[in-house]
């Protein structure tokens, strides 16, 4: 994706409110006048401790200042106390603590929109994100502050609901406006992510001339191309993406698998032999230049590309490796005449329960090769056995 608006970013808004004043209610008699004297006084030096970062300091006169203040007579300033002591607590890691506090304002004060806001941080760094979200929007419906629907969906997006969250990037997009060419580039990327191909290359074509935007954009229509089967087309948008001098992750590796879908075995081992050099995907793209190679007839580079594979993955703890693999080596060395290396590779899917029909019969053929009747006929039985 393009880069967005961090949702962490949140927690600067915290030094924000910590560094915004409150007022007292105006006094009316001469106790009243002592109360809002010291209530001022205790809460200047707040603001100027929480200025120079010494939370400490400013928690104590933080304290002191709720004796000079009636949460009945001055509600806004003692729920903004309430909030400054939250946004401490969020700093200093007692998000708990801070809950409570950001409750009690809230009690006082319903409509404090900021409140909604840090609980919004609190539920994000908690992984909490559908209360997250909830904050956030009622900040949004107190604020209109439309813009904010970016993290909304950003929150939803961490929550793995795609679909909230291209709802909630499309209310961004709309007030981002045509100028905010990041705003329709990412609503393509969310309509892509959920699946909706033929929407998602329709924002796309917005931008294929682009200069900041088009070598994506042209990469994300042959992405979204190729899922949708039309393999062609897919490559002619790979082939825009790289002529616009874009690199991105996997372009040689998808065109690769458009060109292999399209039996273009010579294109196909070409961009998997780049991806192997140039990507994150090895194993895979090391496979399939085999099976290219192979459709090529060229064997023994297909031998070459799969035991380089499975000499790759070899002592790794945790890698499942295909059996297809020893299946097409084994082919490939039926083929050279390496019958016994054959043999040994079909064995091993046998052994594995791959595909039994089919490597039962082929080991047969090359049992067959090798004059060995009867091991020939004994696959042959299992092959039957196997078959549907």
């Amino acid at each position: 994706m393009m880069t967005k608006k961090s949702i962490a970013a949140l927690l600067l808004v915290l030094v924000m409110l910590l560094a915004q004043g409150a007022f007292a209610e105006t006094a009316e008699n001469e106790s009243a006048v002592s109360f809002a004297q010291k209530l001022d006084a205790t809460y200047t030096l707040a603001l100027n401790a929480i200025n120079k970062e010494d939370y400490a300091t400013a928690r104590k006169y933080l304290n002191i200042s709720f004796v000079y203040c009636d949460p009945q007579t001055n509600p806004v300033m003692y729920a903004d106390l309430l909030l400054k002591g939250a946004c401490i607590d969020v700093i200093e890691g007692e998000n708990d603590i801070a809950l409570m506090e950001l409750d009690a304002a809230l009690t006082v004060q319903p409509e404090l929109a900021d409140a909604y806001l840090v609980r919004t941080q609190i539920y994000t760094a908690n992984a909490d994100f559908d209360n997250a979200v909830a904050n956030l929007e009622k900040y949004i419906e107190l604020t209109q502050d439309e813009t904010l629907y970016e993290t909304v969906a950003q929150l939803h997006e961490a929550n793995g609901n795609m679909a909230a969250a291209q709802e909630a990037y499309d209310k961004f997009a709309a007030i981002a406006g045509e100028d905010n060419r990041e705003a329709g580039f990412q609503a393509g990327l969310y309509r892509m992510e959920n699946g909706k191909l033929e929407e998602a290359i329709e924002a796309f074509q917005a931008y294929v001339d682009d200069e900041t935007y088009g070598a994506g954009a042209q990469y994300n229509i042959g992405v979204c191309k190729m899922n949708l089967g039309s393999y062609a087309e897919a490559i002619e948008a790979f082939n825009a993406c790289e002529e616009k001098g874009g690199a991105f992750e996997g372009l040689w590796y998808n065109r690769g698998i458009c060109y292999l879908m399209s039996e273009d075995w010579v294109n196909g081992a070409d961009d998997f032999a780049r991806s192997i050099e140039m990507e994150q995907f090895v194993a895979d793209a090391r496979y399939n230049l085999g099976i290219c190679h192979m459709q090529r007839e060229d064997y023994e580079a297909a031998v070459a590309s799969f035991d380089e594979l499975l000499k790759s993955v070899e002592g790794q703890e945790g890698v499942t490796l295909n059996d297809a693999v020893y299946y097409f080596r084994a082919v490939c060395n039926a083929a050279l005449g390496n019958l016994e290396e054959a043999i040994k590779d079909l064995t091993t899917c046998i052994d594995h329960g791959y595909e039994l029909a089919q490597t039962y019969y082929q080991r047969a053929q090359v049992y067959a090769a090798m004059g060995d009747t009867e091991n020939q006929t004994s696959d042959l039985e299992n092959s039957l056995k196997y078959t549907k």
